[in-house]
């Protein structure tokens, strides 16, 4: 449990750290958490899929996860 805790944040962070990089400051703007929680079952289903262990990782699976981020983008105002 404590290694996908440990997942789902390094995930968040490096999803941050991206946008950051690419569109600047506005980056803080985006509220990624904000739609995982209005998402919750869409967002453990994108994490499970990926897998359970960090040394098992299977990171073609990730479309759906990283989708969500795409989805967070359209939603902000």
């Amino acid at each position: 449990m404590a290694k996908q805790i440990f997942i789902n944040l390094a995930v968040k962070d490096l999803q941050k750290w991206f946008l950051l990089e690419k569109i600047g400051e506005k980056a803080h703007a985006i509220q990624l958490e904000k739609n995982y929680y209005i998402h919750l079952n869409a967002y453990y289903k994108n994490i499970q899929q990926l897998g359970l262990e960090y040394e098992n990782l299977d990171y073609k699976k990730s479309l759906s996860f990283l989708l969500m981020t795409v989805q967070s983008l359209g939603e902000e105002k």
